[in-house]
């Protein structure tokens, strides 16, 4: 069974996608970004589809821009599959696929990723501190 941790960790990733989603879609306040990122360790670091690493402060000006980037063709993302892979201590390595793709169409787009949660050792909140993302094919190999 998983930890209180573990927990944490799954409904984090639910939580920030829901969030992401409202962000790109240009709803909710201007203060949710400051309030997100705060989700986010400063030495967060993200691979991503095409094998890039960022750090936080890219990710911070990344999704300072894109607020509202997706208000006229409204984008929906969701999460699922979502599975702790490892738990000790403070930390908790978790898995999850994302769908995403235009509320006006079918197609959907889904990722296979990986997230490494931290806490800090004295308590506080749960923040990401890596994840990594791979696109998941779809038809033949």
């Amino acid at each position: 069974m998983a930890g209180a941790l573990a927990c944490l960790a799954l409904a984090e990733i639910a939580e920030r996608h829901a969030f992401f989603e409202r962000w790109f879609n240009g709803l909710g306040d201007e203060d949710a970004l400051s309030v997100s990122l705060e989700r986010f360790d400063p030495a967060f670091r993200r691979v991503d589809l095409a094998g890039r690493e960022a750090g936080f402060e890219a990710l911070a000006t990344s999704l300072g821009a894109r607020r509202g980037s997706r208000a006229a063709d409204p984008v929906s993302i969701a999460v699922e599959d979502l599975a702790v892979l490892w738990e000790a201590g403070n930390a908790v390595l978790a898995s999850y696929v994302e769908v995403q793709g235009p509320l006006a169409s079918r197609e959907r787009h889904r990722r296979r990723s990986t997230a490494l949660f931290v806490a800090p050792p004295g308590g506080g909140t749960l923040r990401w501190r890596h994840v990594q993302e791979t696109t998941i094919q779809t038809g033949g190999a």
